[in-house]
């Protein structure tokens, strides 16, 4: 694994963090967000709403996330933009008009952070398209963070599929910011019912080490 390359992250750039659901930064990047020296502003596509099913009270549980994101950004020092959110679960078929709502934010930036576009979800995967869309609009750099791919693939995973697997050096206090951040996603990694696992279970947040991006050449000039 490599250095994460200089003249895509530099400690004051301005950033735009691209996520599928409220929680995505905080699990695979924030250590990096709560490092970072320059401003740094973060979307998310979805509210998360059908995280407990389509059962549930899905504008309830959109509520409920969208205040634990707004809390988990502060913690991270993050600004939270708000803009249109699509569909839980169904972020592909909207890649195009989500691209284009985004795009005018990555202007406004010098690099833009999105879900790697192979993270095993589907809203992650459209969620890296659609930063990738947005990045080459606005002639910005773009890095990849994982979420799910730490807890389900190796590491060798993501050099077959042509990527560059980055370490970046952060803090320890950058480690224990990342970890309050992501316990206030309480609809997350608390069981909501006592014969239920938690949406995100520990095991995930601890596969994640150290802070991983996903570097794609290919993704800076197509």
């Amino acid at each position: 694994m490599a250095e994460a390359p200089g003249a895509a992250w530099q400690q004051d750039v301005s950033v735009l963090v691209i996520a599928a659901h409220p929680d995505d930064e905080a699990i695979g990047a924030g250590r990096l967000l709560a490092d970072h020296v320059g401003p740094v502003r973060c979307v998310t596509l979805t509210a998360g709403e059908r995280c407990h099913g389509n059962h549930a009270d899905l504008d309830g549980v959109a509520r409920k996330r969208l205040r634990e994101w707004a809390e988990a950004l502060s913690v991270l020092g993050v600004t939270p933009v708000e803009t249109r959110r699509w569909p839980d679960g169904g972020l592909a078929g909207h890649e195009g008009e989500a691209a284009e709502a985004v795009a005018s934010l990555a202007a406004e930036a010098d690099v833009v952070l999105a879900p790697w576009r192979h993270d095993p979800h589907p809203d992650h995967e459209a969620a890296g398209r659609i930063g990738a869309a947005a990045a080459r609009r606005a002639g910005v750099p773009l890095l990849g963070y994982l979420v799910w791919t730490p807890y389900w693939f190796p590491a060798a995973e993501i050099n077959r599929r042509g990527a560059t697997l980055l370490v970046q050096p952060t803090s320890t206090r950058a480690g224990r910011l990342r970890t309050e951040a992501i316990a206030r996603h309480h609809s997350q990694v608390r069981p909501q019912h006592p014969a239920i696992r938690p949406v995100v279970p520990s095991e995930l947040v601890d596969r994640h080490e150290r802070q991983l991006l996903v570097w794609e050449p290919d993704d800076q000039n197509a």
